[in-house]
């Protein structure tokens, strides 16, 4: 696993939006918070600590606009750059490791806030029952 720096910001929106929206057409995650849209995107490979490169949060909002109503992007809000862990196969890591005991929920990238809940649910289910879902065999840490 590595770091992989994404980018994102909040926006109001007109109305609530009910759920995680993707534009897969541009690679742009949004998700419900705080009464607007966490809009997420891009993703780069570089020093985890280097600054923000702005034009990155503009090509989002370039991407993203045309595709999104009611959504008021002159009141856009904490612009965030960060590492989110991404392996080298894309997918997650879900499950338990070599050590008994030890599992593992990582490498979701920029869906971590959105896969959390359920990733959390599936991996519960394996703890406590000792048998690994079926759903989770993809992201098996060990593959």
């Amino acid at each position: 696993m590595r770091a992989g720096r994404g980018y994102s910001f909040t926006v109001p929106t007109d109305e609530p939006v009910p759920g995680p929206i993707y534009l897969p057409a541009v690679r742009v995650a949004c998700t419900p918070y705080q009464g607007g849209l966490r809009i997420a995107g891009t993703m780069e490979f570089r020093s985890p600590d280097a600054a923000a490169d702005p034009a990155r949060i503009e090509a989002i909002v370039r991407s993203a606009r045309p595709l999104l109503r009611g959504v008021d992007w002159g009141r856009r809000r904490d612009d965030w750059v960060g590492p989110r862990p991404v392996t080298a196969d894309g997918l997650p890591l879900i499950g338990a490791s070599r050590m008994p005991g030890v599992f593992v929920a990582g490498g979701h990238g920029m869906w971590g806030l959105t896969l959390g809940p359920l990733t959390g649910r599936l991996l519960s289910e394996q703890i406590i029952c000792g048998k690994q879902p079926t759903v989770l065999r993809p992201f098996d840490p060990l593959r």
